[in-house]
């Protein structure tokens, strides 16, 4: 089989294991993966310097980064969508769009796979919409992501394409229904390890105390202001523990009272693979106090790397993490829940060791990306 994959690097860390093992499996996976300024620094992708040109180039030839994955992923196989111009509307990244979309269609492929809905030129893939499949991470989409431009375009292309692929069965009916999509166009599969974390080699993060672990991009979802009050709760019973928030983004609260707590560690940048496995290593558990949500990534890193976590009922991610098992389940912007899930697992070694060793031997085992390659294969021949 022949399949096209357009992607982007915000979701290379589950984008490569899948890729790898189409491609392990003998199909012709071709993986185009679009960097722009905004994106050369995003999960495992650190891209130090923008290629200066603007176009279509094989991976491995522009950006030397990309060989760190070449055990996961056939390299011959990737391309990069280079995008030098910052502006979305500017003429040469519409004109890169327009060359892409001729340059998939010219392959004669049996399926070009999205991960995006069409927005701009882009939208001349409903040229080829019989063969088009589109994974759809976030259902309905997060608090303070909501344009008009944004939920015309995702509208459009859940009436235009014919396969939706949705990563947990917990919102599909609600999907389905808001939307009005027939069930036949629903296909369910799920994330597995986010295992390209485990050929990066980590660097080692030192710290004086014992500390938990928020990592992430800082966005108005996330809950990052709910954490640190309950913080406030934590640290009177337990003043020996920090908080250590990793990740970069503009703060839409005031961070600054914040700061100058001993017991709160922020570090407002881009963290690469490297230092985040270090800082997984090294933490207590970690904490997903988010507002709303679909499923997460994070939990998907912080488990491959046998790290339990707390985290709120949103979405699917009380799916994701059995409560008692593989970490806590709160309720979400409640900052006296969560602040007693994080003592509540601090307090209780034994509880904490067992949850880590049930990620290892028993999480794991159902994660791996070959039935989710199957899963992806069926929803491609159907």
């Amino acid at each position: 089989m022949k399949i096209i994959y357009y992607s982007s690097p915000f979701y290379a860390d589950c984008d490569f294991p899948l890729i790898g093992e189409l491609q392990r499996r003998g199909h012709d996976v071709r993986y185009y993966i679009s960097v722009a300024s905004f994106s050369k620094r995003s999960t495992l992708i650190d891209l130090k310097e923008l290629y200066p040109h603007t176009g279509i180039y094989p991976a491995r030839e522009i950006y030397k980064e990309f060989h760190e994955f070449r055990n996961i992923l056939d390299l011959s196989h990737v391309y990069v969508v280079n995008q030098r111009h910052k502006q979305k509307f500017h003429p040469a990244n519409l004109l890169l769009m327009v060359r892409l979309v001729m340059h998939f269609l010219k392959q004669k492929p049996d399926v070009i796979h999205l991960i995006k809905p069409p927005s701009l030129t882009q939208k001349l893939f409903y040229l080829a919409r019989k063969k088009l499949v589109l994974t759809i991470h976030d259902p309905f989409l997060h608090s303070g992501a909501t344009n008009k431009m944004t939920e015309r375009d995702r509208r459009m292309a859940f009436k235009k394409i014919p396969k939706l692929v949705l990563l947990n069965n917990r919102q599909s009916s609600a999907f389905a229904s808001y939307y009005h999509i027939p069930d036949n166009h629903v296909f369910i599969n799920k994330l597995g390890m986010y295992s390209s974390i485990l050929y990066v080699d980590p660097l080692p993060f030192h710290s004086d105390r014992p500390f938990i672990l928020f990592f992430g991009q800082i966005v108005e979802y996330k809950g990052v202001e709910y954490l640190l009050e309950a913080m406030k709760t934590v640290h009177g019973h337990y003043p020996e523990l920090m908080l250590l928030i990793a990740g970069g983004g503009k703060y839409y609260f005031d961070i600054e009272p914040y700061k100058k707590l001993d017991y709160v560690r922020i570090i407002n940048c881009y963290i690469g693979t490297g230092k985040l496995a270090g800082m997984l290593q090294t933490c207590e558990f970690g904490v997903c106090p988010y507002k709303d949500a679909t499923q997460s990534g994070v939990v998907q890193t912080a488990f491959t790397l046998g790290v339990p976590m707390v985290v709120t009922n949103v979405g699917a991610l009380a799916v994701a993490v059995q409560h008692n098992i593989t970490g806590l389940v709160v309720n979400p912007c409640d900052v006296n829940d969560l602040a007693n899930g994080i003592m509540e697992l601090y307090s209780n070694k034994e509880k904490l060791n067992a949850m880590r060793i049930h990620i290892k031997e028993e999480w794991m085992k159902d994660m791996g990306w070959e039935p989710i390659a199957n899963e992806y294969l069926k929803c491609y021949k159907a």
